[in-house]
């Protein structure tokens, strides 16, 4: 595995997501997005980057990019939340409970705010709930927060076309598209829950849930050729993987990280391969082709500081590690296939 290139910037980091290329099948996309967070007011950025080729080559033949900032615009409240819908239009979670729109004008690199879902997730006048999850599909958009409720969005309408008020007794932490018509959140109980969004009411269509301790799910996502099989990550650390078809638990359970899992994320093409980021500053690359029974750990990168968030393009992973000051790591993880002779994981270890 290539060394990280290791970028230092003056912000919190934490989530990022890479611009979906416009021909993924000939091209890699080079720019993403981030979103910063606990920092003054005024100065919570969302962020537009460009990964650009070095003029020379580093002796050491590793990485042989720069990260040049293309353009930020300041952001209400921490970004809890990031989404690319297409590849100039942004979506953002608050800490304010709000949800905002925006676009990448890619020939000033300027970023504007289209449109904005004031305080979406309600709360106190003084105290609004935070938005901690989106979800988009075409024009669609899915939220979660704080408040237990969940809003589907119509981008061409200024009101939420549907909600689940108090859909949940607990923080709604994840959400994620199924189908067309069907959305998977997990909660701060260990609870997976499937909606089926023709259905009348507020109550979900099925409930899945981890077995022993209540253990809140940070994250999911959903493996992307089999929409029957979830990742979730959870506080303790732990991965499990879920199948739809079998009746309440997951099929998978594994010990992954010390620390909480805060984000999980399938390869898009090669969904073998599934990333997770943790509390305990180590990313880690799981490669299930080479085991048919359990997911094996391929590598390992470790830092000492919290990754918040990761995100994928071709063979490159993007993750952000929360630190004074942030370090950006760009990893060639792919570049090597993990096999069955491959020890359960490699460690690369680097001090930002």
């Amino acid at each position: 595995m290539s060394a990280p290139y290791v970028k230092f910037v003056s912000q919190k980091i934490n989530k990022i997501r890479w611009r979906p290329s416009p021909n993924p099948s000939l091209e890699q996309s080079t720019v993403f997005a981030t979103g910063s967070w606990d920092d003054e007011p005024g100065q919570l950025r969302v962020s537009v980057w460009e990964l650009e080729p070095q003029s020379e080559a580093p002796p050491t033949g590793d990485v042989a990019e720069e990260l040049k900032l293309l353009c930020d615009v300041q952001h209400p409240g921490d970004v809890t939340a990031l989404q690319y819908l297409n590849n100039d239009i942004i979506l953002t979670g608050s800490s304010n409970g709000t949800v905002t729109v925006y676009k990448h004008h890619h020939r000033s690199q300027t970023l504007s705010a289209m449109s904005s879902y004031q305080h979406l997730h309600g709360g106190a006048a003084k105290h609004h709930n935070s938005c901690t999850g989106v979800a988009c599909r075409e024009l669609e958009v899915a939220t979660v927060g704080e408040d237990r409720t969940i809003n589907v969005l119509h981008l061409e309408q200024k009101t939420p076309v549907r909600t689940f008020d108090k859909a949940d007794s607990c923080t709604i932490n994840s959400v994620a598209f199924l189908k067309q018509n069907e959305l998977a959140t997990t909660n701060s109980f260990g609870q997976l829950k499937i909606w089926d969004l023709r259905q009348v009411g507020s109550r979900p269509a099925r409930m899945l849930l981890l077995t022993g301790e209540r253990v809140p799910l940070h994250c999911l996502d959903k493996h992307p050729t089999q929409p029957h099989v979830i990742a979730t990550g959870g506080q303790n650390g732990m991965l499990g993987v879920w199948d739809l078809r079998q009746e309440k638990y997951p099929a998978t359970l594994l010990s992954a990280h010390s620390g909480d899992l805060w984000e999980v994320k399938f390869h898009p093409t090669r969904p073998d391969h599934l990333f997770t980021c943790s509390e305990d500053g180590s990313t880690w690359h799981w490669d299930s082709s080479a085991v048919k029974e359990a997911l094996q750990a391929g590598h390992v990168v470790n830092s000492a500081v919290k990754v918040a968030s990761l995100t994928f393009e071709g063979h490159v992973i993007n993750c952000y590690l929360e630190g004074r000051p942030i370090a950006a790591a760009v990893l060639q993880a792919m570049s090597t296939r993990g096999s069955a002779s491959t020890p359960p994981c490699r460690r690369s270890t680097y001090h930002p």
